[in-house]
């Protein structure tokens, strides 16, 4: 259990830049960079970044607010009062009203009236993944209600919901060594990752909405690697593949490399490298299908640009769109960008600068996505 305390000292908190005037978690205890009053606008405001930090740490599963204040002001019922006001910060602020609870003890003589937030942990757990690469918003918490703006480097823990916002991305190194790409508008539940002896693995992904984009590390016998989606799990049996989960409820898979098992409905299909399938809501997964091959592009293959080149490659076979990738990284784990068109060429919006990585990639009539075409740069020097 951890104690916070925030002592009244008005006049401190009015020249604070930040709430709290700085917030830090040493050795279990919680210290602040100036004392705040139980009640008023800095406090309120203080208990918000309390409550934002409490949220991006899962460990701690309950906090106690106690008013501790003299008894002229704290009988009658008047302290519990000022408590629950705080405690009632703390969930307006995200904090769920099951994990906080408030108290009014009587406090020390000669004691300033304050508050103390005593928390509980549970025992601490260790990480399942970790974000190595995320570009635009990127949050993760245990529900979609706690979500929370993540940064490159931080942990996942079992149970943590990842979402990607619109023309972001993130990609995942998990804790057996493989690695996922989440595109733009998805939501990835990240389950245990159990690892044993002779390269034996248990990982479980739930995809919730959008695509995922999974390069899993090499398992030994019996390993499981599942992706499930509402309709239909993913299960590995090689190394690079794409899973989709569609508004309608339809699950498709794409396999680049090695095989994977779809299942739906009690029954099951392979589909190896270079093969689709997907499963529509209340039916079995549908017979493998050829994906379509990578494009070939036409330029630019390279060089220096004044403004950002207009993309060109030729017209595939049985593309219906294409879908065209800008990254400021040839990994295509950074900066990237996103765009469909029915074209063969493309001018890329907006004003840019520096060097730019690019690749295509067809799409059939059904929306499923073929092989990556070769990646090439341009630099755009103004």
């Amino acid at each position: 259990m951890m104690a916070v305390v925030l002592a009244g000292a008005p006049a401190m908190a009015s020249r604070a830049q930040a709430p709290c005037g700085g917030l830090r978690f040493e050795s279990g205890r919680v210290v602040f960079g100036q004392p705040l009053a139980p009640q008023g606008a800095e406090t309120d405001a203080c208990l918000a970044h309390v409550a934002e930090a409490i949220l991006a740490r899962p460990a701690i599963r309950s906090v106690t607010v106690a008013a501790k204040l003299p008894d002229a002001d704290r009988l009658d019922g008047r302290g519990l009062a000022v408590a629950k006001r705080a405690a009632d910060a703390l969930v307006t602020a995200g904090v769920p009203r099951t994990r906080v609870s408030a108290v009014a003890p009587p406090s020390v003589e000669g004691e300033p009236a304050q508050l103390q937030l005593a928390y509980v942990e549970r025992p601490t757990q260790p990480s399942v993944a970790r974000l190595r690469a995320a570009s635009g918003a990127v949050e993760a918490g245990a529900s979609e209600t706690q979500l929370r703006p993540r940064t490159v480097g931080d942990s996942l823990y079992p149970g943590e919901l990842l979402r990607t916002g619109e023309a972001a991305q993130a990609e995942l190194a998990l804790a057996d060594g493989s690695t996922v790409r989440v595109v733009e508008n998805s939501l990835v539940k990240v389950g245990a990752i159990e690892l044993m002896a002779n390269l034996q693995r248990k990982v479980r992904l739930d995809l919730l909405r959008g695509t995922v984009e999974t390069d899993a590390a090499p398992g030994g016998e019996d390993s499981i690697f599942e992706v499930r989606t509402r309709g239909a799990v993913a299960g590995v049996r090689g190394t690079r593949f794409r899973v989709s989960a569609q508004d309608d409820g339809t699950s498709r898979l794409e396999t680049l490399e090695g095989k994977v098992a779809l299942s739906a409905e009690q029954a099951e299909v392979e589909v190896a490298g270079g093969q689709g399938s997907r499963a529509k809501p209340g039916s079995p997964p549908e017979s493998p299908r050829p994906l379509l091959t990578a494009p070939t592009l036409v330029g630019p293959r390279g060089g220096t640009f004044p403004t950002a080149p207009k993309l060109a490659w030729r017209t595939l076979e049985g593309a219906a769109t294409y879908r065209v990738e800008l990254a400021r990284t040839a990994d295509f784990a950074a900066d990237v960008q996103t765009f469909d068109t029915a074209s063969t060429e493309l001018a890329v919006p907006g004003p840019r600068q520096g060097k730019w990585f690019w690749r295509v990639m067809a799409v059939d009539g059904d929306g499923f996505v073929g092989f990556p075409s070769k990646i090439y740069a341009f630099d755009v020097q103004p």
